[in-house]
């Protein structure tokens, strides 16, 4: 029996053994050389100047909080259709999660819903782009600049996606990219903070590594000086070890040559199943914005005949072979976050109907079409016995 991954690794075998072997042989492991040729690869690939390479999308997300003012006896307004790492530095920060609804026909949050949400004691607005789709970022950003408050960007699963033809960090004053190891671009791990405001930027360069600034120590090549240890760390500046090392920027210059086109395949495969879906009454494609270019990270569609049970259905379509499945559930059931629950009719709406179906590169069009076809076929069965 053929099987469909949700989810494959890729990885350029033989070039990333090179850039590895190269970084064990210099005895530099550490921060170097290699992450600042990967951090300029990123800069150049997504058209910014301000990114920060770190060790996670996680410490990215949490730099960016500690840059908004996140912590103690402040709010931060969040979806919980998310991965929970989205949330987690949030808690962590001594913050309270503040949670707005999503539209259950994309995923997304609703930006009047982060309107209605808005305390004196929101330091920031956190969206996610679910699945590669962006958000309705003019609409964020029009309440932020109303109410004078930064939006931060999960866009772990969204490298590449565009608003209107332009950068999705041109819409939010922090961005942050995951590289794990399932993402659309991976080093085996790692994260990137992209910050709209110089200031911000520069403070970003330091809370990664302690409070010090690394790239000010490095030669014009990129390799490392070494640390001045005497420099000085002031208060609101005490950072964290979110360094990447130059084995992961190795991996991940390695994937550089590929990565438009595995997007272009993940992009491909969607337009595959939104065809194949687009007359079905029992399964809806997510609606993507007229605005957005969409990565794909997977397909998610949602079922919407109640006579279908969804759990059900996952489990056939494994037991083909197929690894459909939910990538995230909503952060609001966890009981850590208890003491933020509040009515989200429609993110609960979507968590129960919704499906995550194989997108990426490792498909081509007729294993799509035979993942829909089967998806189909099977809600098609379920109604026959429900008759």
């Amino acid at each position: 029996m053929k099987s469909y991954p949700l989810f494959k690794v890729h990885v350029p075998v033989e070039d990333a053994l090179v850039g590895i072997r190269e970084v064990l042989e210099s005895g530099f492991i550490n921060e170097g050389l290699q992450v600042t040729q990967f951090q300029n690869a990123l800069k150049e690939h997504l058209g910014v100047t301000n990114l920060v390479v770190v060790n996670s999308c996680t410490s990215a997300l949490t730099m960016a909080y500690k840059i908004c003012g996140v912590g103690p006896d402040t709010e931060v307004i969040t979806t919980a259709m998310t991965c929970i790492a989205t949330n987690t530095p949030i808690d962590n920060l001594g913050a309270k999660i503040v949670w707005a609804d999503i539209d259950a026909n994309t995923g997304s949050i609703d930006p009047k819903d982060i309107e209605r949400k808005i305390t004196p004691k929101t330091k920031a607005i956190v969206i996610v782009s679910w699945a590669g789709t962006p958000c309705d970022l003019e609409a964020v950003a029009d309440v932020a600049k109303r109410h004078n408050i930064p939006v931060v960007q999960d866009a772990a699963h969204a490298f590449d996606s565009r608003w209107n033809g332009r950068p999705v960090s041109e819409f939010s004053d922090f961005t942050c990219y995951s590289f794990q190891a399932i993402k659309h671009l991976s080093s085996g791990d790692g994260g990137a903070l992209i910050c709209r405001d110089e200031k911000d930027f520069e403070l970003a360069r330091k809370l990664k590594w302690f409070g010090y600034d690394r790239d000010a120590h490095k030669d014009e090549k990129g390799e490392w000086k070494g640390q001045r240890w005497s420099a000085d760390i002031f208060p609101g500046e005490v950072g964290y070890k979110f360094n990447m090392n130059n084995v992961a920027a190795a991996i991940g210059l390695a994937q550089m040559p590929y990565i438009g086109k595995l997007i272009d395949a993940h992009r491909a495969n969607a337009a595959v199943y939104q065809k194949c879906f687009a007359n079905s009454n029992v399964i809806h494609s997510l609606d993507v914005p007229s605005q957005a270019t969409s990565s794909f990270w997977v397909f998610t569609a949602l079922v919407n005949d109640p006579q279908i049970d969804r759990d059900l259905l996952l489990e056939a379509l494994n037991q083909e072979g197929i690894a459909a499945g939910l990538v995230h559930m909503p952060n609001d059931s966890y009981s850590a976050f208890k003491e933020s629950l509040t009515d989200l009719p429609e993110t609960h709406k979507f968590a129960s109907t919704q499906i995550s179906l194989p997108c990426g590169w490792w498909l081509g069009a007729e294993d799509c079409e035979h993942i829909a076809t089967r998806v189909l076929e099977l809600c098609e069965k379920a109604l026959r016995n429900a008759a």
